[in-house]
């Protein structure tokens, strides 16, 4: 929530003068009014002293906050001097003219985040303009892809005789990258019972996770099951997808043994 209203207090979306919008009602190019200066100038980072009363106007900055009694701003461009503390506006106001009410970006109590957003710049940028330094997060899960399969070559190999593209690790570890992931795509593994349990082993001690592609039917060669289901205590799922017939999901559990 939002301890704060952004911006924390009116200011001017222009350089010019706080006025009372009631005092210019009048004021056209044929029949300017003439407002008193006050004896202050509200730059960034300036709190007003002195209010805005009838008749009167203090010039302010862009981005200055605008003081008690005023409700608008009149464009410099819109006035004339009229001697040493005095202007002359040519042109009428209105309440609330080029002033940004406080809230108006963020309201106090606003919900910021929910829960499960991706923290990117803009989400920053919002924590910073509340004064927000720290949030609670959650590091993005690093996704380990693995392809299976004596006949994958990968993308700008040749190809060997029997050989095809493999196309499901580099569609996986797209998505798991879209999708928040930190994702790490490792060679193909050969469907051989010997060595590919110690080989996966070796390639997901870091991951928080890990998509297995291929070798999940009912052939000989269609060991991925069996390998996930040696690699220690896991939960795993059976996924369908459309350039393979299936891949297989799993995470470590809260108590996955140590490889």
């Amino acid at each position: 929530m939002a301890p704060i209203d952004v911006p924390p207090f009116d200011r001017s979306n222009v350089d010019g003068f706080a006025v009372r919008s009631a005092d210019l009602a009048s004021a056209s190019e044929a029949t300017p009014v003439r407002v008193m200066l006050n004896d202050e100038v509200i730059a960034c980072g300036t709190a007003p002293i002195r209010p805005v009363l009838s008749g009167t106007a203090t010039s302010i900055a862009t981005g200055g906050p605008v003081p008690r009694g005023a409700d608008a701003v009149i464009m410099v461009e819109h006035t004339q001097p009229a001697g040493p503390r005095a202007i002359e506006v040519r042109r009428a106001t209105s309440p609330g003219q080029f002033i940004s009410c406080a809230g108006s970006d963020i309201a106090r109590g606003e919900a910021l985040l929910r829960a499960g957003t991706m923290i990117g710049s803009r989400e920053i940028g919002m924590l910073a303009a509340c004064g927000i330094s720290q949030v609670a997060v959650a590091r993005r899960p690093r996704v380990a892809v693995i392809s299976t399969g004596d006949e994958l070559a990968q993308p700008g190999q040749p190809l060997r005789p029997a050989e095809i593209y493999d196309t499901n690790g580099a569609i996986v570890t797209a998505a798991a990258s879209e999708n928040g992931g930190e994702a790490v795509f490792s060679a193909p593994l050969p469907m051989t019972k010997n060595n590919s349990k110690p080989r996966c082993a070796r390639r997901l001690r870091a991951a928080t996770c890990w998509l297995l592609s291929g070798g999940t039917s009912k052939g000989a060669g269609d060991v991925s099951h069996r390998i996930v289901a040696r690699l220690g205590n896991r939960a795993s799922s059976r996924m369908a997808s459309r350039s393979n017939p299936a891949s297989r999901c799993a995470s470590r559990s809260a108590t996955a043994s140590r490889w």
